[in-house]
């Protein structure tokens, strides 16, 4: 089955048609880290601030995902795109600035007066996304429902009610796979397999006949 993912314009609908208002800063901020960051939808959730910036508040270009938030409970590096990193600057300026719930504030003078309760992403209500809890036989898992639902109204408001927001993932794992050795994206999103990146690469490739088909497809033959 083929695997659908983001294109430049796809992006650039969700920043013009589902980012605006009160919540545009945060909401185009969540686009952002969407499509930068090697990590799954849980993980995104979990983060802190604390997880990103040091204490004088300047971001990480390279940081630790700790093993209570990762995928198969391991630590594993994270990097940040110099792209990203001028995004979450502008964010920290304005959420810094927001009326934010106590908890989420110290009174130390570091990581810019923000606790280490202080949740990299905000809701509407300007407090974490909660999660849903599930027991299971190795204990308690999360479900990121509030965020995966906030997604999905994104991209329903910028016309692409066919994504998820598995696609952020599927597309920035394919995006890398087709210029970055496969091992090396395996390890960047905590997979178990590099056969799941070459799979996930392999299902977004065309048809012969697709390919075919758009060959020289803009070249108009004359002189029938």
């Amino acid at each position: 089955m083929l695997i659908q993912v983001f294109k430049d314009n796809d992006i650039a609908a969700i920043y013009k048609n589902s980012c605006y208002g009160a919540s545009k800063v945060k909401d185009s901020y969540l686009v952002s880290q969407l499509t930068s960051l090697t990590l799954t939808l849980l993980e995104h959730n979990f983060l802190k601030w604390h997880d990103v910036i040091n204490e004088k508040g300047i971001p990480y270009r390279r940081w630790v995902l700790p093993a209570a938030y990762s995928r198969n409970d391991k630590e594993r590096v994270i990097e940040s795109p110099e792209s990203y990193i001028e995004v979450l600057e502008g964010y920290l300026e304005w959420y810094v600035n927001q009326d934010l719930p106590n908890k989420y504030r110290h009174n130390l003078n570091t990581y810019r007066g923000l606790s280490d309760q202080a949740p990299l992403l905000l809701n509407d209500k300007l407090n974490a996304y909660s999660m849903n809890k599930r027991e299971v036989n190795s204990g308690i898992r999360y479900q990121p429902t509030n965020l995966r639902n906030k997604v999905k109204t994104l991209l329903n408001k910028a016309g692409l009610d066919w994504a998820t927001a598995k696609t952020f993932e599927d597309s920035l794992v394919i995006k890398l796979a087709s210029s970055v050795d496969h091992n090396s994206v395996k390890k960047a999103f905590g997979y178990s397999s590099k056969q799941i990146v070459t799979d996930k690469f392999n299902g977004n490739l065309e048809t012969l006949e697709a390919a075919l088909n758009k060959v020289y497809s803009g070249i108009k033959v004359t002189g029938h």
